[in-house]
C-alpha cells in the first residue's frame, strides 16, 4: 500500500496551503518519498515516484551570474526540471513560491497538463523543511501500518486459527463487508528476486496503472505470486490488471486468477485456495481466470486429495487407457461428442465427422470395454464427470 499524491495534498493543503495549479490528472500517482531539487542535473539520482520540492534557487544564481533579470530562465529552469523529474518518474513537483519564483508561467501549467504531472505552490513562509518532515513521517507511519496489515491478512489465509479479527480494527478494512482475493503469478526470476525491487515496482508502478484506492486492498509476495486482497469483488480488477500486464516489460508473462467474495476475513482461506485452484488450471493462452466460470470444475476443487479424482477417472473410463494411443483418443472424442449431444447417434456421427454405423459400433465396442451400458442415463452422467475429470488433471499437470 502506497499513499497517492491526492492523499498528501489533501492531508496537507491546509497546514501548508499548497495550490495545485496543473497536472490534476496525475493525482492518483503514489509517493514514495519526498525529495528536494535546486538542480535538474542531480534528479538523475532519484529512484522514481518521489514528490519533489524546489525553492527555484537555481534562478537566483543565475540571476547573480548573468545580470540577466527576464522571466525566461524560470521558464527554462520549470522546463527541464520537470522533464527530468518525467523521465525519472517522479510523482510531482511543488514550488515554493514568493522569492525566487513568484508565479508559475503559462507554458508550464500547458506542459504539466499534458503530462499529467501535478505541480503545486506553496508558499514562500512555510518552510519547505516542515512540510517534508511531515510528509515522510507519514508515510513512514503508513508503510508501517501496511506491514502491520500485510501481516494480518497473511495469517488469516495461513495461519488462519492464530488469526483474530480484532486486529482488522481500526485499519481501512475494519467496516468492510466484502472481501475478495486477486492472484498473479510472477514469471520466474522478475528483478532477478530482488524484494526491494520488487516491492517498489509493484507499489509505485503497476498499482498505479490500477487506480484502486490506496485504502482498499492490500498486497504482499508469497512463493512467486502477488496476493491481493481487495474490499469487495475483484472482477473487473482482475480484468484490468490483465489487460495492464499483455503491455508491461516486466508482467506480459504473468497469470491472473480471481476468486469469489467472502462476507468475512475468516473466510480469505477458502477464497485464497479457489483463486490458486483457477490459477493452476489457467490455460497457457489465458491471462486471466475467474474462480466464478470454471462451472463443475468448482466442485473438483474441494476435493484436495486429487488420487480421489483420478481413482474415479479410473474407474469409469480407465479401461480405455490399456487401448492403442490413436483408438483411446477416437473412442474418447466419440464419447464427448456422444454425452455433449444427451446421447444423440446422428448428432455424435455429424460432430465427429463419421458415419452413425460407425458410432453406433463405437458405442457398443466402449460398452463391452467399460462393461456398462453407455445409454443409460445414469453413466452417461458418470462419464461425462469422468471426462471432466481427465481434462482437469491434464491441466494441473500441464
Amino acid at each position: 500500500m502506497a499513499l497517492s499524491v491526492q492523499y498528501i495534498y489533501n492531508y496537507t493543503i491546509n497546514m501548508f496551503r499548497l495550490k495545485l495549479v496543473a497536472g490534476k490528472d496525475g493525482l492518483t500517482k503514489y509517493v514514495s518519498w519526498m525529495c528536494y531539487t535546486e538542480d535538474p542535473d542531480t534528479i538523475e539520482f532519484i529512484r522514481g515516484s518521489e514528490l519533489a520540492i524546489t525553492t527555484g534557487l537555481s534562478v537566483f544564481r543565475h540571476t547573480q551570474n548573468t545580470n540577466d533579470n527576464s522571466n525566461d530562465y524560470i521558464t527554462e529552469f520549470l522546463s527541464q526540471t520537470i522533464t527530468e523529474l518525467t523521465n525519472r518518474n517522479a510523482s510531482g513537483l511543488i514550488v515554493n513560491v514568493g522569492k525566487y519564483i513568484n508565479t508559475i508561467p503559462a507554458s508550464i501549467i500547458s506542459l504539466c497538463d499534458r503530462l499529467q504531472f501535478p505541480l503545486f505552490t506553496m508558499p514562500w513562509e512555510i518552510h519547505t523543511i516542515d512540510l517534508m518532515q511531515e510528509v515522510c513521517n507519514k508515510i513512514v507511519s503508513d508503510n508501517q501500518k501496511h506491514k502491520s496489515l500485510e501481516q494480518n491478512f497473511y495469517d488469516a489465509i495461513f495461519h488462519p486459527k492464530s488469526f483474530d479479527v480484532k486486529c482488522l480494527q481500526n485499519t481501512s478494512f475494519s467496516n468492510a463487508t466484502e472481501f475478495s482475493v486477486i492472484l498473479m503469478k510472477l514469471p520466474e526470476n522478475l528483478f532477478d528476486n530482488n524484494s526491494d525491487q520488487l516491492q517498489r515496482y509493484i507499489d509505485y508502478s503497476f498499482n498505479t496503472k490500477i487506480g484502486l484506492n490506496s485504502f482498499d486492498f492490500c498486497w504482499f509476495y508469497f512463493n512467486g505470486k502477488i496476493v491481493y486482497i481487495l474490499k469487495g469483488e475483484g472482477r473487473n480488477t482482475a480484468a484490468l490488471m490483465s489487460k495492464i500486464i499483455k503491455k508491461d516489460k516486466f508482467l506480459a508473462e504473468s497469470k491472473i486468477s480471481v476468486s469469489s467474495t467472502c462476507a468475512s476475513c475468516l473466510e480469505l482461506e477458502a477464497e485464497y485456495n479457489h483463486a490458486e485452484f483457477a490459477l493452476e488450471i489457467c490455460g497457457d493462452d489465458e491471462s486471466v481466470i475467474d474462480y466464478n466460470s470454471l462451472g463443475v470444475y468448482k466442485i473438483f476443487a474441494e476435493v484436495k486429495d486429487r488420487r480421489i479424482l483420478q481413482n474415479f477417472y479410473d474407474e469409469v473410463l480407465g479401461k480405455l487407457d490399456e487401448l492403442g494411443n490413436e483408438k483411446r483418443d477416437d473412442y474418447i472424442k466419440t464419447l464427448r461428442h456422444y454425452a455433449n449431444s444427451g446421447g444423440r447417434i446422428q448428432k455424435t456421427a455429424e460432430e465427429n465427422s463419421a458415419h452413425r454405423n460407425t458410432i453406433n459400433y463405437r458405442i457398443h465396442r466402449m460398452s463391452e470395454i467399460l462393461n456398462i451400458d453407455i445409454q443409460d442415463s445414469e453413466n452417461l452422467y458418470k462419464i461425462q464427470t469422468a471426462l471432466h475429470v481427465k481434462d482437469l488433471l491434464e491441466k494441473i499437470k500441464g
